[in-house]
């Protein structure tokens, strides 16, 4: 059990590379490709079910490390930047954007991201990056209105 929630949290071991956040970001293109030929409700619902299962191995990842949202998990980042390429189209320079807002968001957290953190446990790990990518997503759509 402990490996499969280590493996989960993060990302098949990415969040052990370096840069953890990007590279955990960059994850969620191959899920995104994965689940391309999905329909939009069936991205949704893997959307929640990735979200409650980074819940749990988030705060699993937490108590058996000691430590509070701990770089190495990623699954966070992965399943923020997902639910952004849930709502673009599946381009080039759509990726590049909404990557680019989402990271920026991610690292900066501005209100009420960074506070969102202060939420123990793998509900406020993951929690600041779905807001990110609210953000990101609202941002992106923004953009388009004026390329």
């Amino acid at each position: 059990m402990h490996r499969f929630c280590h493996l989960l949290a993060t990302g098949f071991y990415v969040g052990h590379l370096r840069p953890p956040g990007t590279l955990g970001s960059l994850l969620a293109i191959v899920l995104i490709a994965l689940t391309f030929y999905v329909s939009i409700l069936g991205k949704f619902f893997v959307f929640v079910a990735l979200f409650v299962i980074g819940i749990i191995v988030s705060e699993y990842y937490e108590k058996y490390h000691n430590e509070r949202d701990a770089s190495q998990i990623v699954i966070d980042e992965i399943v923020g930047y997902y639910f952004v390429l849930m709502f673009v189209s599946f381009n080039m320079i759509n990726l590049l954007i909404t990557f680019f807002l989402f990271r920026i968001f991610d690292i900066s957290k501005p209100y009420p991201i960074k506070q969102l953190e202060s939420i123990e446990g793998g509900t406020g790990v993951m929690l600041d990056d779905l807001i990110a990518g609210i953000y990101s997503l609202g941002i992106f759509h923004i953009i388009k209105v004026f390329i």
